[in-house]
């Protein structure tokens, strides 16, 4: 059965749902800082420890911007800021596969949001998606890391250097709502189905609470095999 928590705050409203459909394990992990910056990391599910590096992906990721952004310099450029919290990430993955007990393998898809006044940052390896819905449309923001056979390119964990996220910043209006979702979400429900969905997001906590469990409740009539996670974030002030 899937989960939700939700708060409410100043700037925007926020809820996180997760369900581990035909898994015995959660290999997704969602973090978060305040109303600032929101993570979702994925193990991949071909190596084993899945659980483990998404855990410490997500985790160094938060760690790495609320630390980097009391950093001037970085703060005033926040892809740059991006940037620095997806090395960091990455090498903590990188490393700990390096310990004898990880040695079999060690590796996690990285999604990060970071929330401005009027505009977000994301930074992104892997196969999370970011969508963007406002006035009724539905935008995905990011591109999948795979190639022909479906396969990852681009992970946390299997070099020590030359990882380069795709980063980006976009508009982000009082009305507009962010979905961040594993492949556990995107793999079973359609483009079209999310955003019916996010139809129905408001101005009140409850309405983002609900949107989070019907995209779990989506997955779950779909016949959701995979470990399955999204944030819901909507922007009201």
């Amino acid at each position: 059965m899937f989960k939700v928590t939700g708060r409410q705050n100043a700037r925007v409203l926020y809820a996180k749902a997760q369900l581990k459909g035909g898994r015995t394990r959660q290999d997704d992990t969602l973090d978060h800082y305040l109303d600032e910056c929101f993570v979702a990391a994925d193990g991949v599910s071909t190596v084993p420890n899945g659980d483990i590096a998404a855990r410490l992906g997500a985790e160094t990721a938060v760690w790495g911007y609320k630390f980097i952004r009391t950093k001037r310099f970085y703060w005033h450029d926040k892809k740059l800021l991006l940037k620095r919290i997806f090395r960091s990430a990455n090498i903590a993955v990188w490393q700990k596969a390096r310990e004898r007990a990880f040695r079999s393998g060690l590796a996690t898809t990285l999604t990060v949001v970071i929330i401005g006044d009027t505009v977000i940052w994301t930074g992104h390896v892997g196969d999370s998606r970011v969508y963007l819905y406002r006035n009724g449309q539905l935008e995905r923001l990011t591109i999948d890391d795979i190639d022909q056979e479906g396969r990852l390119t681009t992970v946390l964990g299997v070099k020590r250097f030359g990882l380069v996220p795709q980063v980006q910043s976009r508009k982000f209006s009082p009305g507009d709502t962010l979905i961040i979702t594993t492949d556990g979400v995107t793999n079973f429900v359609s483009h079209d189905e999310l955003a019916e969905i996010l139809m129905s997001v408001g101005t009140t906590q409850d309405s983002l609470d609900s949107a989070a469990t019907n995209i779990m409740r989506a997955v779950t009539e779909n016949r959701g095999l995979d470990n399955a996670s999204v944030w819901v974030v909507r922007r009201i002030a």
